[in-house]
């Protein structure tokens, strides 16, 4: 994108100034959720879903931890905004692997959420190539 002239520049700023702080969640989920339609359709319905329901479950989080939860979503969506063209992938590769260290950070609840969408991920894999795909029971949940 051209840099902002320097008029542009000036109107983005007053424009932030009037944004009440407490909508950036609002701001962000919603931008999320719109940067989702360049994904394929599978990805989109399962982060979709996602997302709703880690916004969801953060509503009331303690404010330490909601920055923390912000921040985290904020770099996701710059990433998917770079990635991501007004007629969807650009370069062919979504979302960026993990370092070294980031699995050690995780809670047990977190390391289980991310095995269950890297499962649901691979599902819709094999989904979308014709291959069968075993579902599970609500009692094997």
């Amino acid at each position: 994108l051209p840099p902002l002239s320097p008029h542009n520049q000036m109107a983005a700023r007053n424009a932030l100034q009037k944004i009440d702080p407490s909508l950036f969640p609002l701001l962000l989920y919603k931008r999320i959720l719109r940067l989702h339609y360049g994904l394929p359709p599978p990805a989109r319905l399962m982060g979709d879903a996602y997302v709703k329901d880690e916004f969801r479950r953060h509503k009331t989080a303690p404010r330490e931890q909601a920055l923390i939860f912000l921040h985290e979503w904020t770099q996701y969506c710059t990433m998917l905004s770079k990635q991501l063209t007004g007629r969807g992938i650009s370069k062919g590769i979504i979302g960026k692997d993990f370092d070294d260290g980031d699995l050690e950070k995780f809670s047990e609840e977190q390391l289980g959420q991310l095995l269950e969408l890297k499962e649901e991920a691979d599902q819709g894999q094999r989904r979308l190539k014709g291959e069968k795909v075993y579902e599970k029971k609500e009692s094997e949940v």
